[in-house]
């Protein structure tokens, strides 16, 4: 086991995981839509939503305990 430490390294925005997500998921969601498959789309639709929520409490969270 490697123990790795990023205590000298910057970390990124936030902002910048939000965001290539977002691109991310409306790749696949475009995706599932356009091949027509509303089985597929609609389990995908569920997934992001679940997703969605988690994000956004992880990103009111991060800005009341101030990531460090």
């Amino acid at each position: 086991m490697v123990d790795v430490y990023y205590g000298h390294m910057n970390k990124p925005p936030l902002y910048i995981y939000v965001i290539a997500l977002a691109v991310v998921w409306t790749i696949i969601l475009g995706t599932t839509w356009f091949l027509g498959n509303v089985a597929v789309f609609h389990t995908f639709s569920v997934f992001f939503g679940g997703f969605a929520l988690g994000m956004l409490a992880m990103y009111i969270a991060v800005h009341i305990y101030r990531w460090k």
